[in-house]
């Protein structure tokens, strides 16, 4: 039986033809103005701890929401309704996500507690049902065995005590959601049509729909977001695709690499690519220092900030592009099969240099990221984190230690001398092939 290949999902991008009339922008916007105000609304009514059990699988807000009468009041059509409904509903699921994981770290790192309040903190969390009873000041009533495994637990320990620190870590960290952007909204399939090289959009308007021309004649059936720029009269669609992931036969290798902040990527072998990162990563690092700095000496002049946002995107995109374009160019020429490469603290260290501190900030890490784990899964190369405490001052020959000057590794004890980040991606490698060995081995 031959295995499914994978899939994976990403999105693309359609952009208006020409610029969009201003009164059919007016419709747009009084779409989106409506789409944000109902996302607020969920926010308001479904954010808090009261409203936990009504947030899985979600049906139940829906049939509220439903029966509120908004829609109708706002004359929003179904097709926008619905997905404001489910879009802030997925950002209140998000922030009870951030919620659990500081709530969670803080049980952790609290000196005070000992192993079964410990235990007994966890448990609550794992348990839907017992933790939705605990914030609400109930005491839980847990379907099967988990209600006697509960009882155990608490009785041996200051269940009332711990319940309120639970309680008080949830209130500190779980935020109020709030939006006032109102530059675009999702719209399901039955709220627009291709069609004549361009879109029609639904308005609020009964029967009456907006023709956008597009630059491409793609058509897609699935849920799209508008994103809408008034000001330059241009409009944005964002649409998720699934695509199946390629298995080349000839990505078999296995690669090492090492990240920097001034060349991208070097690989074990010492092959550099992106060797201008660090230029452009200078050039929006510089613009957005001073631009931040002419701001604060002419805040009480009001200045605008649309030129210098202007800017900034135009440097954001080229650094993202020239990333895009040397992350394909390294996959093809290295051909991997994996690609090891050390895990970072989760905030870069900054010297007391303010413009160091800058760099340091604007150093976009998440995006090369997630773009080389973008990039692998689209051709089934697997990527694999390994542990990267001190692995450029580790000898990549003798596993001795030594020292960096003038970016070269230097050996203490067999004189090895490599620049650093080759050092470094050499390491990577070895430190991921004896993170593999076990799997290899099974």
């Amino acid at each position: 039986m031959e295995k499914a290949q994978e899939t994976i999902y990403k999105t693309v991008h359609q952009y208006s033809r020409g610029l969009v009339p201003a009164s059919d922008m007016e419709k747009l916007e009084e779409i989106a103005k409506d789409y944000c105000h109902v996302k607020n609304q969920i926010y308001q009514r479904y954010g808090g701890i009261h409203s936990l059990a009504k947030l899985y699988p979600g049906y139940t807000v829906q049939n509220e929401m439903t029966q509120s009468g908004m829609r109708k009041s706002l004359g929003l059509p179904a097709a926008y309704f619905y997905c404001a409904v489910f879009d802030a509903l997925g950002d209140v699921k998000s922030q009870w996500s951030y919620t659990r994981a500081r709530v969670e770290k803080s049980i952790r790192s609290h000196p005070d507690l000992n192993h079964k309040e410990r235990h007994y903190l966890r448990f609550i969390m794992k348990q839907s049902q017992c933790f939705e009873a605990v914030l609400s000041g109930k005491i839980p009533d847990i379907s099967g065995n988990w209600q006697e495994k509960f009882e155990i637990l608490r009785a041996e320990v200051d269940g009332r005590r711990l319940d309120q620190y639970l309680r008080r870590q949830v209130r500190k960290h779980l935020q109020k959601l709030h939006t006032d952007a109102a530059d675009g909204f999702s719209v399901a399939v039955k709220g627009y049509r291709y069609g004549d090289h361009g879109i029609y959009l639904s308005t609020k308007e009964k029967r009456k729909r907006i023709f956008i021309p597009l630059t491409d004649g793609n058509q897609y059936e699935r849920q799209l977001h508008i994103s809408i720029d008034p000001d330059a009269g241009k409009i944005k669609i964002d649409i998720p695709i699934e695509v199946k992931t390629k298995n080349r036969e000839d990505y078999c290798n296995e690669v090492g690499l090492a990240v920097g902040m001034t060349e991208m990527f070097v690989t074990d072998q010492g092959n550099i690519y992106g060797g201008r990162y660090g230029i452009y990563q200078d050039a929006l690092t510089e613009y957005v220092r001073e631009g931040q700095a002419r701001y604060r000496r002419n805040r009480q002049n009001n200045p605008g900030r649309k030129k210098y946002y202007a800017g900034k995107e135009r440097l954001e995109s080229a650094l993202h592009t020239y990333v895009n374009a040397e992350i394909n160019r390294m996959l093809e020429t290295e051909k991997p099969r994996i690609i090891y490469i050390p895990k970072l603290p989760s905030v870069p260290k900054a010297g007391i240099n303010r413009k160091i501190n800058y760099s340091a900030s604007m150093w976009q890490r998440g995006y090369v990221r997630s773009r080389l784990a973008q990039k692998c899964r689209e051709r089934s190369i697997e990527l694999v984190g390994v542990f990267g405490k001190d692995i450029s001052r580790e000898c990549s020959r003798c596993g001795g230690n030594g020292s960096i000057g003038q970016g070269d590794f230097i050996c203490s004890r067999c004189k090895l001398v490599l620049p650093r980040k080759h050092n470094a991606a050499k390491n990577a490698r070895s430190r991921g092939r004896l993170l593999m060995e076990p799997k290899t081995a099974g």
